[in-house]
């Protein structure tokens, strides 16, 4: 581990920025190689948002009367998303710093307006499909509402409203759709939910994080979708990244609500101290407009025309993408996407060696492992880099799959290891010689990390939380 001090003496230009340089080096690229964490619009598109970005480093949300550019940026950001999800009069929304931000103030909209109009509800609950992102667990957690986890269709991977309606009680003070879930690209029956939430005196949110930006412009397009925003009576609040298919830097989402009310019920505003009074709409106080200011600029700069077109360009290689799966010996969809990111498996050999083998061949993929009803398998996000990309690594996956061996069951042994971090007190562990054990060297997996994968697959959520914990805790001390 490198000890860091602060710097006695200061450096050149040139040296510091040589030294950023290095630091990013192995960093994951742009290149229509990565199939996870990129979204690309292009190097032209990418230097426009880093100009706009730069251009807004030095304005600061937290006041918008002392920077009312801030005001004008967010207002056009948010009034633009507000007319591509059919908000009604009166809607409002916010910036916020990213999807979870975003949730987490669904989540807190939802507990604090119950407690203004129901109050008799003392223990709030919210259903949750089981596919829906982890950050609505984080919410829970950090908020004090219990997440009451809804079955999904073990084929659809679409959330069954059915059984929504049976776990629905009166605590229940919010209802939460993927569109779509981000494991398997597949919209959930939001109509459906919304309706019950509507019936029961629940809020409704939408989580569009992922598709907000790529949903409406495949409608425009003329693909047949279910309805998924406020056209859809009971829908209350959505979220959607301009981070990720509007293509803006990190971090900017938005939070969309369908009344006035519901977003007062978002702020937090503290006169009960010794300095200057203050209200704040997300939860951060200082609030950096440079993502949104790229956010607005990409917006205008590709307008609906150029989303439309990215959209059906991503939209054409998913569904290349997925006749090539159906057709390929030994690998299986799961379930079938309404966007451009969706999840497969290998039914006759060991799908984290097939991803090892995608990554020897340079290819950046996602692998997954099982929960629920999902199995394991790997995970593709689609954007316009890699989409011009997709016959190549159609070409590359078809010959990875070829004496893919069977999966090798983890001893059982260092299971049973596993599963005692996850139950019992692992602050005496030396995490990092059990990295070491493993290849993690520099904090990155080796580049043959079948095993690790099929150890951490083996184990319960509750032990791989621990072991995440143990994990990100080393790379950071």
């Amino acid at each position: 581990m490198t000890a860091h001090t602060f710097p006695v003496t200061g450096k050149s230009r040139e040296e510091v920025l040589a030294a950023l340089r290095d630091h990013t080096a192995r960093d994951l690229k742009s290149d229509g190689r990565a199939f996870a964490f990129v979204y690309d619009a292009g190097e032209p598109n990418r230097a426009l948002a880093r100009e706009a970005f730069a251009a807004c480093m030095s304005i600061n949300g937290l006041d918008p009367t002392v920077y009312p550019s801030a005001r004008k940026i967010e207002n056009a950001v948010v009034g633009a998303c507000l007319d591509l999800m059919h908000a009604p009069e009166g809607a409002a929304g916010t910036a916020t710093a990213g999807g979870t931000e975003s949730v987490m103030l669904a989540v807190k909209t939802a507990r604090d307006f119950a407690r203004k109009t129901r109050p008799e509800i003392t223990a709030p609950k919210m259903l949750l499909p089981e596919t829906a992102h982890a950050c609505f667990h984080k919410a829970a957690h950090y908020l004090g509402v219990e997440a009451v986890v809804v079955d999904v269709d073990p084929v659809t991977f679409r959330a069954d409203a059915a059984d929504a309606r049976a776990k629905m009680t009166d605590d229940v003070i919010l209802v939460v759709g993927s569109a779509p879930s981000y494991a398997h690209g597949v919209i959930d029956p939001i109509e459906e939910l919304a309706a019950l939430a509507l019936e029961h005196g629940a809020l409704m949110h939408v989580d569009a994080c992922v598709g907000g930006c790529v949903l409406p412009f495949m409608v425009e397009n003329g693909e047949a979708l279910g309805g998924f925003d406020f056209s859809v009576p009971g829908v209350t609040s959505i979220s959607m990244d301009l981070h990720k298919y509007g293509f803006a830097p990190k971090g900017i989402s938005i939070l969309l609500q369908r009344r006035r009310e519901l977003r007062d019920a978002q702020y937090f505003a503290c006169a009960s101290w010794s300095g200057y009074a203050i209200v704040n709409a997300t939860t951060l106080g200082s609030k950096s407009l440079a993502a949104c200011g790229a956010a607005f600029t990409l917006l205008h700069h590709l307008g609906r025309e150029g989303y439309r077109e990215t959209t059906k360009l991503m939209w054409d290689a998913t569904k290349k993408a997925v006749a090539a799966i159906d057709a390929i010996d030994g690998l299986e969809m799961v379930g079938r996407p309404d966007m451009n990111l969706f999840a497969f498996r290998a039914t006759e050999g060991d799908v984290f060696e097939l991803s090892d083998r995608l990554t020897a061949r340079g290819w950046h993929v996602q692998p997954t492992y099982a929960y629920g009803r999902s199995p394991a398998h790997i995970h593709l996000t689609l954007d316009p880099g890699n989409a011009t990309h997709v016959d190549a690594f159609l070409a590359d996956l078809r010959e990875a799959v070829v004496d893919l061996p069977a999966p090798i069951e983890p001893p059982a042994q260092v299971v049973g290891l596993l599963e005692s971090l996850g139950t019992g007190d692992a602050s005496g562990m030396d995490a990092g010689g059990l990295m070491a054990s493993l290849g993690i060297a520099d904090g990155q997996l080796p580049s043959s990390s079948a095993m690790i994968h099929r150890l951490i697959n083996a184990a319960s959520p509750g032990a791989r939380e621990r072991l995440l914990v143990l994990f990100i805790g080393e790379l950071f001390s």
